[in-house]
């Protein structure tokens, strides 16, 4: 029994060892202004101005196993005949990778929100998607496939509304 003891001790000793020892996760942040007139949604031109700004955090960099963590956020302005509408998005996503291969991605947040000029909804999207993971090959990117499974509230895009939010109903 004491040799059994002191044989898990030492197991756990070095376990512990190990863990003291992995490498931190690898992190990174940045930030992207954008700028462009989108002249298609609604058949009149809209100023999009804002900002996109992602955290990563790979703790899978070593192994090929474990979570890439995309926190990130999107703030921006929407301007056409006098009236402007803000975006205000913040998610995660989790991507799961197994070997090497990523599998599944987890969407978690605020994952769209419009708001009108006075802070009325838009559009809005929040709560949790999870994806399965695909390889483009035209890209060579993993990509998210076909979604897995899908809770929250879930507005639908609706170009009609989107387009009255600027005092048009021009889709």
């Amino acid at each position: 029994m004491r040799g059994f003891l002191a044989g898990a001790c030492a197991a756990l000793v070095a376990l512990a060892g190990a863990a003291a020892t992995a490498a931190a996760p690898e992190k990174d942040t940045f930030a992207s202004p954008y700028a462009y007139v989108d002249s298609d949604t609604c058949g009149f031109a809209i100023t999009v101005q804002g900002v996109f700004t992602n955290t990563i955090i790979d703790s899978s960099a070593a192994t090929g196993t474990g979570t890439l963590e995309l926190h990130q956020s999107n703030v921006a302005t929407m301007t056409a005949g006098g009236t402007t509408l803000r975006v205000d998005d913040h998610y995660a996503i989790f991507v799961m990778w197994v070997d090497g291969v990523a599998v599944s991605a987890k969407h978690v947040g605020v994952l769209d929100n419009i708001r009108g000029p006075n802070g009325e909804r838009v559009f809005f999207r929040t709560g949790q998607a999870v994806y399965q993971v695909v390889l483009d090959p035209v890209t060579g990117f993993y990509v998210d496939g076909p979604l897995v499974t899908r809770h929250g509230v879930r507005d639908d895009f609706d170009s009609t509304a989107f387009c009255a939010a600027f005092g048009s109903s021009t889709p």
